[in-house]
């Protein structure tokens, strides 16, 4: 079956650096994406929004820190069916923690430098959900009971404690039941939000969408910045080659404001991004007096506009009411665009769920190789699941418990 498994190999760029036989089935660990067949990259993640062109560019721009890896399983007849892109990385498991107890994390790391960090084998996205592609013909929860069983040996090959399948729309969550089986416990990520664009315009969405007050406070902002002088402009692109040095700075602002650490993006991520998808990148860019104030990284596909990440100039956001512009301008421009539904990335949670976005709750499957260990997590972690972290979030959800 291994030698089945290396002669499917030999048709892509390059052969698996690890082939292991499963109980059903065997596994290939390739080194790059460009090494899988293309074939099956378009079988499993054709219709996907983050496709083979995707996964090539977080190879190229965010390597620092990460490796990235390639997991496709075969049938026992030599048929390959599924694909898994892995991350090992080394991991501060204290990234969602709330302040309190990072605080008193920070006091006891002054003995134990290391506690809680852990190389980890992260099956999923480093942005953004995850997502297994399998075939149309093979079923998905069968499919997930042979990924358990992989991840596993591949972990315990590469003697990496820690596993995470990281960050898998809810509504999946009855095909990967295999996940819990094999000794995964499932956690509360942090969620994406959605908005459909079923409504003519924004004023329609502001009138029919939101409460009193927000309506209310949102039109103050929105005069305020249309009065601003110099007045601000709009630029939409889908390069950011020649704009890069002004935009770059202010995602740098925003991103090292987070409360919540997370993968900052390069600076030739944003440009390779544009080179090699134009057709799906879009920049947004407001100016006053010539000089860029803000912007948003946004993708487009099937219907769909995506607002990934946001930069701000802080001497002049609040003032100018720059976050609620932001939203109101790619709205607008998706709305006369004809796309049909608003995608955005989590955190920043209060506004938007002011702003009627809704949550897409996501799960994450979490396990430790040591069965003392990964049955204090399966008792512990659920206590310090991502979304617990944030105050917003926990409100919502004990709100419908």
């Amino acid at each position: 079956m291994q030698a089945c498994a290396l002669e499917f190999a030999t048709r892509t760029r390059s052969g698996p650096i690890h082939v292991f036989a499963l109980a059903n089935g065997t596994a290939a660990i390739y080194a790059r994406a460009a090494d899988v067949s293309p074939a099956l990259w378009a079988e499993t993640f054709g219709e996907q929004e983050k496709d083979l062109r995707y996964y090539e560019l977080l190879e190229r721009t965010m390597a620092r820190g990460f490796l990235y890896r390639y997991l496709v399983l075969f049938t026992p007849n030599d048929k390959p069916f599924a694909l898994q892109p892995l991350i090992l990385v080394e991991q501060d498991l204290a990234i969602s923690l709330g302040e309190r107890t990072k605080r008193a994390l920070a006091e006891a790391r002054k003995f134990l430098p290391r506690l809680m960090c852990s190389r980890m084998l992260i099956a999923g996205c480093l942005v953004g959900n995850g997502y297994f592609g399998v075939s149309k013909d093979f079923s998905d929860e069968r499919a997930f009971e042979i990924l358990a069983e992989a991840l596993l040996y591949y972990a315990a090959r590469e003697n990496i404690p820690f596993l995470i399948v990281k960050d898998f729309p809810a509504r999946r969550r009855e095909e990967m039941r295999p996940l819990v089986q094999a000794g995964f416990t499932r956690l509360d990520g942090f969620p994406p939000l959605r908005l459909d664009l079923d409504f003519a315009n924004f004023e329609e969405y502001l009138s029919g969408r939101l409460s009193k007050i927000t309506r209310k406070s949102l039109r103050r902002k929105f005069r305020a910045a249309a009065n601003a002088e110099p007045p601000i402009t709009l630029e939409v692109r889908n390069n950011c080659r020649s704009v890069i040095d002004e935009i770059y700075p202010l995602y740098l602002e925003v991103a090292r404001r987070s409360t919540i650490k997370f993968e900052v993006l390069t600076r030739e991520y944003f440009l390779d991004a544009s080179l090699t998808m134009p057709e799906r990148c879009r920049f947004f860019i407001w100016r006053q007096a010539g000089k860029a104030v803000a912007f948003s990284y946004c993708t487009v596909w099937n219907g769909t506009i995506f607002d990934h990440d946001l930069g701000l100039d802080y001497a002049v956001a609040h003032e100018l009411n720059l976050y609620y512009l932001s939203f109101r301008d790619i709205l607008r421009w998706a709305l006369r665009h004809g796309y049909r539904r608003y995608r955005t990335s989590p955190f920043n949670y209060d506004p938007k769920m002011h702003l009627r976005l809704e949550l897409e709750a996501v799960d994450l499957f979490v396990r430790h190789r040591s069965h003392l260990l990964n049955f204090l997590l399966r008792h512990l972690a659920p206590r310090f699941a991502p979304a617990k972290s944030d105050p917003v979030l926990r409100r919502h959800f004990s709100s419908l418990s």
